[in-house]
Parts: structure tokens; sequence; C-alpha cells
């Protein structure tokens, strides 16, 4: 993972599936998105049935640690 620079694709997903994995979330990532400093991921439920979720992010930090906790927020995850 990259810091420093702009956050790539690549290291955003891997980001969002640490912390479905890690929170036990019953999601899968169904698409991911940027424009300039904003993410777009799409989350779509593991059962039948679930609800889809989108979340935007605004990422003009290039901090993995920025991301992750942006994204729990988000998920209204806690530790």
């Amino acid at each position: 993972m990259r810091f420093g620079a702009a956050m790539e694709r690549t290291d955003v997903e891997r980001l969002a599936d640490s912390v479905l994995r890690q929170y036990g979330v019953p999601l899968k990532i169904a698409g991911i998105a940027s424009t300039g400093a904003e993410w777009t991921i799409a989350f779509a439920g593991t059962f039948p049935g679930a609800p889809a979720r989108e979340i935007k992010l605004q990422c003009e930090r290039a901090s993995a640690y920025h991301v992750r906790e942006s994204l729990k927020r988000s998920l209204e995850l806690t530790d």
C-alpha cells in the first residue's frame, strides 16, 4: 500500500475487504469508482434479499488509516 501518494482503486478495495472481514459484515464489494478525491464503494449483501449499500468517502488524504476509519464510520462499526 502506498503512503504519501494518491490512493489507488486496489488499495481502497483491499482496505474495504479487510474491514468487512475483520468485523464480520455480511456484505461484499460490488464496485468501486473514483471521482477526484471521492471514492464511491458499492456493497451487495451476501444473503438473498439483503439490502445493498453505497458509501461515498472523501479521501483527499492518502492515508490507509483515514480510509479505514472512514469506512468503519460509514458502516457504523466500532472497536
